[in-house]
């Protein structure tokens, strides 16, 4: 039986450049990953704090065209989630235990900076709802969103 906390938490690690070296998106009850755990980690990999909160929804998609549509809704899925976290670390977002993207704690250890943070789920669907309906970005495709 599915349970009814939706909460999801994700581990977001930088370098000492602040670019980013790792991250995990699961399941704050269960641990599971969100599709993969690191979907994105080839596309945003290395990538500063700077490019990763530039980056937008309709730049990702014309970047990586991902033809399935749920693969392609996870993927916008771990790139908000990921963007919220670092608005969080960058003070764009205060991060309290209400807020959307909740800080658990922030860290710096061995050249690494970390941020674990409990993310909404109604965060992520609201900016992908927002992303996914207006057709703004050129995609003609009909957009599936989940709720």
């Amino acid at each position: 039986m599915p349970c009814s906390d939706v909460t999801e938490v994700i581990h977001v690690a930088l370098d000492a450049e602040e670019r980013l070296t790792s991250y995990h998106f699961a399941k704050r009850t269960c641990g599971q990953a969100i599709g993969a755990a690191s979907l994105l980690m080839d596309q945003l990999g290395g990538r500063t704090v700077d490019e990763l909160l530039a980056y937008d929804a309709e730049h990702f998609l014309a970047d990586y065209t991902i033809e399935d549509e749920i693969e392609e809704f996870l993927s916008l899925k771990h790139l908000f989630a990921i963007q919220s976290a670092l608005e969080v670390l960058t003070g764009k977002e205060p991060g309290g235990p209400e807020d959307p993207c909740a800080a658990a704690e922030i860290s710096y250890e061995d050249g690494e900076l970390t941020i674990d943070a409990e993310i909404n789920l109604d965060l992520v669907t609201e900016k992908i709802k927002s992303c996914g309906n207006c057709k703004g970005c050129g995609k003609t495709k009909e957009k599936i969103i989940f709720v």
